[in-house]
């Protein structure tokens, strides 16, 4: 099995790389973190790759940490709409699954079309949607 975690540092996606990392462990399955850059309109700075790396990298040792074998762990940094990005990565890669988490938005801000919303929409691949106030047991 290939998971695909998408991470942005929100609350939410803290919580979908634990509902990740336990399905990972139990199906013994391949892990790609990824980070999607969006920097609507400017180019991709040199501060936003290092940030990206940072942030993977706080992930990625977690999840060494908690019994996941480095070598089934990809961190992936792309440049542009975070929904396309999750989606064609899924596609490209070969994903048998994308966790993915929420912020759980209402009302003007759920208009305007959620990064999760999109991912739902667009897939050919199984989502597992965390809501933002999910408690792993």
């Amino acid at each position: 099995m290939n998971i695909l975690i998408p991470i942005d540092g929100s609350a939410g996606s803290k919580a979908a790389a634990k509902v990740g990392l336990k399905i990972a462990k139990s199906h013994f399955a391949k892990i790609i973190l990824l980070h999607a850059i969006s920097a609507t309109g400017q180019k991709r700075k040199k501060w936003m790759e290092e940030g990206a790396k940072k942030l993977l990298s706080v992930y990625e040792d977690a999840m060494v940490q908690a019994g996941i074998d480095a070598e089934n762990i990809t961190t992936i940094i792309e440049e542009g709409d975070p929904a396309e990005q999750i989606v064609d990565t899924a596609k490209l890669r070969g994903m048998d699954r994308i966790v993915i988490g929420t912020h759980g938005k209402t009302g003007l801000k759920k208009l305007t079309g959620s990064v999760t919303e999109k991912v739902l929409r667009h897939s050919r691949v199984l989502v597992l949607v965390v809501p933002p106030k999910y408690e792993m047991e």
